[in-house]
């Protein structure tokens, strides 16, 4: 292998940096997976009751949503404020500026409270970064519904619009 290219010598570098980050990874106590890990799916109402130690994210289907909507559980929008006021699922809260947004949630609920993070559909990643980005707030008890506004309209549940 000629070493004087500049193809084989970036082909080196990538090699070396790839075998040098995975050994690192590898016997670091917390290492970061290759693949990540599926979210834990709360299938019964009951689910949502039981105590919890850590900080975690747990998705939810329609079904819960609704009974946790019933129960008047805190709903946070991720998308956009544009789209939020055009509709939102009610009492839901949204703000594009995080800290804004983190201010508004712990007014209304504690640390360890549940809320409900939602998007526009199960395709959208904002409701997961928003999640995510709780989490490492200090957020406990985070349910990711993952059917977002498209779903729950679609299921012809309330809305409220701010135009």
């Amino acid at each position: 292998m000629n070493f004087t290219s500049s193809l084989h010598q970036i082909y080196l570098y990538f090699i070396i940096s790839l075998f040098i980050s995975n050994s690192i990874n590898l016997i670091r106590s917390d290492s970061i997976p290759y693949i990540a890990e599926e979210l834990e799916k709360i299938k019964n109402i009951n689910q949502i009751n039981e105590k919890i130690s850590d900080s975690i994210i747990r998705e939810i289907d329609i079904d819960i949503a609704k009974k946790l909507f019933q129960n008047d559980m805190l709903f946070i929008d991720a998308r956009a404020e544009q789209y939020y006021n055009e509709g939102h699922i009610p009492r839901a809260i949204c703000n594009d500026d995080i800290g804004k947004l983190i201010y508004e949630i712990e007014k209304r609920k504690s640390f360890d409270a549940g809320v409900v993070v939602y998007c526009s559909d199960d395709d959208c990643g904002s409701s997961e970064e928003l999640a995510i980005s709780l989490q490492e707030q200090g957020f406990m008890n985070i349910f990711l519904f993952k059917g977002g506004w498209k779903q729950w309209t679609e299921n012809n549940l309330p809305v409220n619009t701010n135009d």
